[in-house]
């Protein structure tokens, strides 16, 4: 039975994905085989860099390097909750279940991600204002929002 469950990862239900997870960047992980993106936050992308202590660095692998920290080889239960356009999955992921660490959450508390404005689901704002308020991660700094970041790189 033990050989069965490290197999791969376990269905849950239609909308839960449950496993360990493989991280890709800052909000996109993989689960056995499937590409989650970790919905109602957004972070720096690939190529953004950020300032801190009058230095440049690149705040999207940090952001991936905090999240690849975060989830170690834990497992995860992403519960599904829409599609973006591009059709991956957008999930609130936690740690321990659903009573666990919400793992969206984390990213934005610890200064990795900011809430995401757009979003009709979870509303980080106060995780938000709490990294800024300390001066964590990406607020220890200067950045770019990643969604302004991304409209001037798709600009000719």
């Amino acid at each position: 039975m033990i050989a069965i469950g490290l197999a791969g990862p376990l269905p849950a239900a239609a909308s839960e994905i449950v496993g360990i997870p493989h991280v890709i960047d800052g909000r996109t992980i993989e689960v056995g085989g499937q590409t989650l993106r970790l919905a109602d936050i957004d972070t720096p992308v690939p190529g953004q860099s950020c300032q801190r202590g009058g230095d440049t660095y690149d705040c999207a692998q940090e952001a991936t390097w905090a999240l690849a920290e975060r989830l170690g080889r834990h497992w995860v239960l992403c519960v599904e909750r829409d599609r973006d356009p591009q059709g991956i999955a957008l999930a609130t992921c936690y740690l321990g279940g659903r009573q666990g660490i919400d793992v969206n959450a984390h990213m934005v508390r610890r200064g990795w991600a900011v809430a995401d404005p757009g979003s009709s689901g979870r509303n980080y704002a106060d995780a938000e204002a709490a990294a800024q308020d300390e001066r964590l991660g990406l607020w220890a700094g200067a950045f770019d929002h990643p969604a302004r970041f991304r409209a001037r790189q798709a600009r000719p």
